[in-house]
């Protein structure tokens, strides 16, 4: 366990994971120094929370309060190629993530699940089957919206954790170790902070970085970067294919998710009773399940689980059915970048109307744009990457009368609603981060949501009077 009491330690970055952080080392007796980039002033409703700490600030940057202290804990918004942390190398202060920190403070085993989309619904799912099997207490934390350190307080040996992983918290792990890892896909994303894809990949791998000969990896078999990042684990590697017969995990075969060791074979469910869209779902599921699996869940648990998942919210959620017209609306905010959006579309047979576009991460739409080409009809644009979409969509072919610029979410949604025809989906789902203009995904596909109620709602009631 890292000693900390009576240590100096310096945590950068007041997000919701630093304010946790700050409340756990105040409570085991550290002398801390809070720093953002932001001032005093922009940070009134966050530094409330804390005022009840004796705490040093440094606000406004990073400098010599910082660079004075024992230990470093980064939030994962910030990035560590400022100037700050090259400077703190060179004196020698270790700078980790609120993840290793809380490893360093329970004797819980971990699944920890990474990948560049579906892990949220992945965690989720495989916390939900846990915690019906009954075999412990069971969290579920991390990356997924609780901070991991907020939740280890009272766990013990027979606990699990289940925790989904971001690059940017993987980057600063020293000694975190899951006793299962999971690596669900890989594909471009966050280039801004990590600059190259190989960047990105060495990050991603590094959940597999401390495992043993006693530990379990399972992996997605038909994506060969997942597959490159386990050319040498040490452990007992299991995967799971939606294309082919694995010896090690599930295969889906003749629409069946067949668990498959050497010559043993055994049906988990049918791919029909997954009440989640989209073949990406399908793999989701896929990884839940044989995590459970592995633990001795038995299918039926598992099976009835996944029947009853709702999902999570702003993930292909549907918002509104608009029973007369048959207009199906879903919100899909939490596609914050192309492959996550292209999922999406490919999810649904009927013709799309989508509102797409935010923040600029330099991502590349080129597939995007041949998707929308074959699956949309009208297309909304709106943020950053608004004409950047345009460009991308008139490339791939995209009538340029179908497409619509947007200055906001209440004009996106005012001009999709116009253009709905009997059979249509109203589809938000971005391909981008929601920050330029909005906190998060999560406020971005409630104003969807709210606007898109209020305008449908409307409507009906035009046609009634």
């Amino acid at each position: 366990m890292l000693e900390v009491k009576d240590k100096r330690i310096a945590i950068i970055g007041l997000s919701r994971t630093g304010i946790a952080t700050a409340e756990f080392l105040y409570q085991r007796g550290a002398e801390l120094v809070v720093s953002d980039s932001k001032t005093a002033d922009e940070l009134k409703n966050v530094l409330e929370k804390l005022k009840d700490m004796e705490i040093e600030y440094e606000l406004g940057g990073h400098g010599e309060k910082c660079l004075s202290c024992d230990l470093i804990v980064v939030s994962p918004g910030v990035p560590l190629d400022i100037p700050f942390f090259r400077r703190a190398r060179e004196r020698g202060i270790p700078v980790i993530s609120e993840i290793e920190l809380a490893y360093q403070f329970t004797e819980a085993k971990i699944i920890a699940i990474t990948g560049t989309n579906g892990k949220t619904t992945t965690t989720q799912l495989t916390g939900e089957i846990l915690q019906k099997a009954g075999i412990g207490k069971v969290i579920v934390a991390g990356n997924i919206g609780t901070p991991l350190i907020r939740e280890i307080g009272d766990t013990g040996k027979e606990d699990w954790l289940v925790v989904e992983i971001s690059s940017f918290q993987l980057e600063t792990i020293e000694d975190f170790r899951p006793d299962i890892s999971i690596f669900l896909n890989f594909t471009p994303d966050h280039l801004d902070r990590h600059k190259t894809l190989e960047n990105y990949w060495l990050a991603k791998k590094r959940i597999f970085e401390n495992q043993t000969a006693e530990d379990l990896a399972i992996v997605n078999y038909d994506d060969q970067d997942v597959m490159r990042a386990v050319a040498d684990f040490p452990g007992s590697l299991y995967q799971v294919s939606l294309e082919k017969r694995v010896d090690r995990g599930i295969s889906l075969i003749d629409g069946k998710l067949i668990f498959i060791e050497g010559e043993q074979e055994e049906e988990i469910m049918d791919s029909a009773e997954i009440p989640l869209k989209g073949s990406h779902n399908i793999q989701n599921v896929t990884f839940a399940a044989l995590a459970a699996h592995l633990l001795g869940v038995p299918v039926e648990i598992i099976r009835d689980t996944v029947k009853n998942f709702k999902g999570g919210e702003h993930r292909l959620e549907e918002v509104f059915y608009l029973k007369n017209d048959d207009i199906l609306v879903i919100d899909d905010s939490k596609a914050t970048n192309p492959d996550s959006a292209i999922k999406g579309i490919q999810s649904f047979e009927s013709p799309i109307v989508l509102i797409a576009g935010g923040q600029d991460r330099n991502a590349d739409f080129t597939e995007w744009g041949r998707v929308i080409k074959e699956r949309v009809r009208v297309l909304v644009l709106l943020g950053e990457t608004r004409f950047k979409l345009k460009e991308e969509a008139l490339k791939s072919g995209f009538s340029n009368i179908n497409i619509h610029i947007a200055d906001n979410m209440k004009e996106a949604v005012e001009i999709a609603t116009s253009h709905l025809k009997k059979g249509d989906i109203l589809l938000l789902s971005p391909g981008c981060p929601s920050w330029d203009m909005y906190t998060s995904y999560q406020e971005r596909g409630r104003e969807f949501q709210e606007m898109v109620r209020k305008m449908l709602l409307t409507r009906q009631e035009e046609r009634k009077g």
